[in-house]
């Protein structure tokens, strides 16, 4: 799959996108401790969620270990942030598509791993709360949180829309990937 076939199907699917060195990729630290708050109720309860998604380091050098980079972002009208099924709503169509984008990369000839928005919802509870081993790793998404990235930031150096607005929300992904 060539670059322009990839932002063509990225489009088709409602984003709007940049490619970016993966180590240009704005990593803090500081921000896993935003997971640790737990307000989403993930953290230590979803395999795609730190602690088990992996050290900030790891997940910097899982990052930066790859070839190529593409930010997607899709954005939603909405009455503010508090419409919890409407942002949910988002979250989901937004992770879907994610995964539908890397799941013809695949089968393009390129590998890799995407973050999304919000962990991993695929099993409703996760079986990490069950005790069991992950379903789904190859379709797993860890939350673009879960990896420090400093999404206002990346937006500016990817030029993409960003913005705090209650009527919009704005999401973002990555896919980080590599040719087989």
């Amino acid at each position: 799959m060539s670059d322009v076939e990839l932002l063509e199907l990225v489009r088709e699917e409602g984003f709007a996108a940049a490619f970016i060195d993966p180590k240009q990729i704005p990593v803090v630290p500081g921000f896993r401790m935003f997971c640790e708050e737990n307000r989403c109720g993930k953290y230590g309860a979803n395999y795609s969620c730190p602690p088990d998604a992996g050290t900030v380091e790891e997940l910097r050098d899982k990052l930066q270990a790859e070839e190529k980079a593409i930010v997607l972002t899709s954005h939603w009208a909405m009455d503010g942030y508090d419409d919890t099924e409407a942002v949910a709503f988002a979250r989901k169509a937004h992770n879907s598509a994610i995964r539908r984008i890397l799941d013809a990369m695949r089968e393009g000839g390129w590998n890799g791993f995407a973050a999304g928005s919000g962990g991993c919802s695929l099993c409703n509870p996760c079986k990490k709360v069950l005790g069991e081993p992950c379903a789904f790793p190859d379709k797993r998404i860890s939350c673009i949180s879960a990896f420090c990235v400093n999404v206002t930031e990346l937006a500016q150096k990817c030029d993409l829309e960003f913005s705090w607005d209650p009527g919009q929300l704005s999401l973002f992904g990555i896919i980080a990937y590599h040719e087989d």
